[in-house]
């Protein structure tokens, strides 16, 4: 599935924005890409408890610079609103 998800997701890297907090969580599903939580111990952890094994799947590597939000139009079955909620708690408590 996470090979469905990256392969569409290839084609939206470019064309996606991605917003920057001024205020709020120092990580979000909606304003940190995959390459910013990935760059930090903390997020990356995070990232692996609701999504485990995503870190490490190379299929990863083309959205890279999206956000987990933008990415759930291209695999709505694992990235639900639910787990990108979950994502968002346990991305919240980094300080």
């Amino acid at each position: 599935m996470i090979r469905k998800l990256i392969a569409a997701a290839a084609f939206a890297v470019a064309m996606t924005p991605v917003a920057l907090a001024q205020d709020g969580p120092k990580f979000s599903s909606t304003t940190s890409t995959f390459a910013a939580i990935l760059d930090n111990a903390e997020a990356k952890a995070a990232l692996d408890k609701v999504f485990p094994g995503t870190s490490e799947a190379p299929e990863l590597q083309p959205a890279m610079e999206m956000t987990p939000d933008a990415v759930k139009a291209f695999a709505p079955e694992i990235f639900t609103e639910e787990k990108l909620k979950e994502l968002d708690a346990e991305l919240a408590k980094i300080k």
